[in-house]
């Protein structure tokens, strides 16, 4: 009789730890067998939000590996063209944003993730997924900032005699967050409509100001840092990232003038080797676990409802103002075309 009663409370205890795993575990989650082998990831991610992501995944699928291969987005979309017939990558994360449209689509795989309804922003074409929210900044080296004896609040304060060649922007033909950048000037500094003749005199005489522009969005905060450049114009979450990681001689500068908020995030390859990894690895990017990571290593602000951001200044603080978003992707190419031609007019 003692071994029956032993017996059966050996077997209610394992029910109610099995009761208590299923209850724990995270309805985006698939089987630990399920997703194997190796999943590519062509990313704009540094390595330290390359490494977050890793930290997740690996503790629920140690039986895929992640290959991560990094570029601008520019490029990176158009090598998974070049290899859309035989598709090497899985997906793409990072430099997607909720103001391209149909732009890549053509390379690109709808998917809805099993968390949708935790989204606060939601692609309606079904491709993206979405996983934080970019603002815009300046970078500012306050040792160069303070021998020059100037103060640079916000746009306009770029266009002082003094910073004259001491200015590092990227590229908006290649690099996203440089594009981010181009939409906001086009925001903040029209007097009439968007992206008016008065934003783009500003954007003449910044250039002409500015003499240094580079195809990675990682050379502006870098090289900012070390002192090569007085400031240049990034993003919020690499910014605060990199102070908080010891880079204590810069300052980020929300600029005055206002701001913009767009969602970025990851998308499936269309006929990518590893779907049931890529289906999995697009619910993980929006779960609490991995945007409250990326909160506290990353400095990002998430998608997720369920995770609440503070230490942030709010929208209405930083001025932030809507962006036609149908409207930037329909005149993107005219967009890019103009930065081309009045960059060629101000170096020539």
């Amino acid at each position: 009789m003692k071994k029956i009663l032993c017996f059966l409370l050996a077997m209610l205890m394992l029910l109610g730890a099995a009761a208590f795993a299923e209850e724990e575990r995270p309805a985006w989650l698939k089987g630990e067998d399920e997703v194997t082998g190796v999943i590519t990831v062509y990313t704009t991610m540094d390595e330290g939000q390359q490494m977050q992501i890793e930290d997740v995944w690996y503790k629920y699928y140690p039986n895929c590996t992640i290959e991560w291969i990094s570029d601008s987005i520019g490029t990176l979309v158009t090598r998974a063209m070049n290899e859309a017939s035989n598709p090497v990558a899985d997906i793409i994360l990072g430099g997607l944003f909720e103001s391209d449209d149909d732009s890549y689509q053509e390379v690109l795989e709808k998917y809805t993730p099993v968390n949708i309804d935790e989204q606060s922003v939601i692609d309606p074409d079904g491709y993206y997924v979405y996983l934080d929210i970019q603002y815009m900044c300046l970078v500012v080296n306050e040792d160069l900032e303070e021998e020059l004896g100037i103060t640079i609040n916000g746009y306009a304060d770029l266009l002082q005699p003094e910073l004259k060649g001491k200015i590092i922007m990227a590229d908006a033909a290649a690099s996203s967050s440089a594009f981010r950048q181009l939409q906001t000037i086009l925001a903040v500094m029209s007097e009439e409509s968007y992206g008016d003749e008065a934003a783009w005199d500003y954007i003449a005489a910044l250039m002409a100001n500015t003499g240094n522009m580079t195809t990675s969005s990682s050379q502006v905060y870098k090289s900012t840092i070390n002192g090569e450049y007085v400031v240049g114009l990034s993003y919020e979450s690499i910014v605060q990232y990199m102070i908080n990681n010891g880079a204590d001689n810069v300052r980020l500068v929300y600029p005055v003038e206002g701001n913009t908020a767009c969602a970025s995030g990851g998308a499936m390859i269309k006929g990518c080797p590893n779907r049931v990894a890529a289906e999995a690895m697009l619910d993980l990017l929006g779960s609490v676990e991995v945007q409250e990571g990326r909160a506290l290593e990353n400095c990002a602000r998430g998608t997720n409802r369920n995770y609440i951001y503070e230490g942030y200044p709010s929208d209405e603080e930083i001025g932030v103002v809507p962006l036609d978003f149908e409207y930037i992707a329909e005149h993107k190419e005219e967009m890019l075309d103009r930065w081309a031609e009045t960059w060629a007019a101000t170096v020539r």
